[in-house]
């Protein structure tokens, strides 16, 4: 995804304006100048006025782009040999049996929330309404030493087809203590950066088999989660796992997974954080 931009290629000496036109990213098409126009360089700069409050930026604005096009290639089952380290890889297959892949998820930094969701729309991306984030807020609050207050995190899900979505964390960069910090360091590590899978059947009895499996015989460690009472109709528990190294280029992504289900299930939670 390019630069989002509102560039003006020429301004005709009669004073008609014209842009290119652009696709839902921002993209425009390649022009040279057209007769008679002036060059950009040549044209005064306007007055000063209050700048807009941005919604999200271009880094964010390619980074969704690119997980986009990752869900679209990817089945549940080459989703996980992509996340899983090499020798798990053989794993991929009983795993997809009780799940399906539900999500990419970023963490993204717009200047204002309603802005960005408005940008989605635009764009022609369809965003589920922002609910609060409980578990990633907790995991920033304990990398960097912000006060959980501090970080008004909240998720929305901007639909790619019938069942998937790139999950996006949302959090204004100005409303959070070292919030510049934060943000170089996600965009160059990709710390929130996940791929989830939904288990199919919210029993007691798959989910704890999906996590054997996940943690034991695959031999990722988990990594945190916990219960949103915000998501879905009955709330949602969620489990992280992190392996070790990250995804192959062009990703680079930490091979990092979420285990969803829904509603509260804190027996399973109880021994997720004992293995923290």
């Amino acid at each position: 995804m390019s630069k989002v931009t509102e560039r003006a290629d020429a301004m005709c000496i009669s004073g008609d304006f014209r842009s290119e036109p652009a696709d839902r990213y921002g993209r425009e098409a390649a022009a040279g100048p057209r007769p008679g126009a002036v060059a950009v360089d040549d044209v005064p700069p306007p007055a000063p006025s209050r700048p807009e409050i941005p919604g999200l930026a271009p880094a964010d604005w390619g980074r969704l782009e690119t997980m986009e096009k990752f869900i679209a290639a990817h089945t549940t089952e080459s989703a996980l040999r992509a996340v899983l380290p090499p020798d798990a890889h053989g794993h991929a297959e009983s795993l997809a049996r009780h799940t399906r892949f539900d999500h990419g998820a970023l963490l993204v930094f717009p200047g204002r929330v309603d802005t960005a969701l408005a940008e989605l729309e635009q764009r022609g991306l369809t965003a589920a309404p922002a609910v609060p984030s409980t578990v990633v807020r907790g995991h920033l609050a304990k990398r960097y030493g912000v006060p959980r207050k501090q970080l008004p995190v909240v998720i929305t899900q901007v639909r790619t087809s019938a069942d998937r979505s790139v999950e996006l964390f949302l959090l204004p960069p100005q409303s959070a203590a070292a919030g510049v910090r934060i943000v170089a360091d996600e965009r160059s590590r990709h710390h929130q950066t996940h791929l989830g899978f939904r288990v199919t059947d919210p029993g007691e009895g798959v989910l704890g088999l999906v996590w054997d499996t996940v943690a034991e015989c695959a031999g990722l460690a988990a990594d945190g989660g916990g219960f949103n009472p915000h998501q879905g109709r009955s709330g949602c528990t969620v489990l992280y796992f992190r392996g070790a190294g990250r995804m192959p280029a062009p990703y680079h992504w930490p091979r990092r997974l979420e285990i969803l289900v829904e509603g509260h299930h804190p027996r399973i939670l109880r021994r997720h954080r004992r293995g923290i």
